[in-house]
């Protein structure tokens, strides 16, 4: 998810009782024009798709369900230490820099994004040859070309399938009948 609609998601949004657990994208933080006097407010995600659902694994499940346990549908699943939502400066100054900061000074070679982890995430799902239609559908992409021009270089992991491929259909004997004619020509 983005940042602005995973900090959006309230517990009502959570379907943890199912045998297919979800949690439904529905909402973003907006930042309203200059001069409004609501800095940022709740609407709709960046795109038609971006309303979406998504499913969740065993391992996250465990997890947002200690997260979220006591809380009320209202509540925000993310939320700052007051109990309201986070906005991006905050979160980012925070928490990521200084998370940053460490991981820098423990060796890490770059210093990442938030959106970053959104990227990672789909290099992984590439990585597990997940088809592109899936990861534009997760990502909530309006446009498979949106997908494939950000991540499509990704794809390069398959050249050894697509070679296989290739070789498996190409290593197959060509009919007599074609050889005949090839051979006489």
């Amino acid at each position: 998810m983005r940042f602005g609609e995973a900090t959006a998601l309230r517990v009502s949004d959570l379907n943890l009782t199912s045998d297919k657990p979800t949690v439904s994208v529905q909402r973003a933080w907006k930042k309203a024009k200059k001069g409004s006097a609501k800095a940022f407010y709740l609407g709709p995600p960046k795109t038609k798709k971006g309303r979406r659902l998504l499913g969740l694994s065993p391992a996250q499940v465990d997890m947002v369900r200690r997260h979220v346990a006591g809380r009320s549908p209202e509540d925000f699943i993310f939320r700052a230490a007051m109990g309201g939502p986070w906005r991006h400066s905050n979160f980012y100054n925070r928490k990521w820099l200084p998370a940053v900061k460490a991981a820098v000074e423990k060796g890490l070679p770059k210093r990442p994004r938030i959106h970053d982890l959104r990227h990672t995430h789909v290099a992984w799902l590439i990585a597990a040859r997940i088809p592109l239609p899936a990861i534009q559908n997760r990502l909530g992409h309006e446009s498979i070309q949106t997908t494939v021009d950000r991540y499509g270089h990704l794809e390069r992991t398959l050249d050894g399938d697509i070679t296989a491929a290739v070789e498996a259909a190409m290593g197959v004997p060509a009919p007599r009948a074609a050889l005949s004619v090839v051979q006489a020509g």
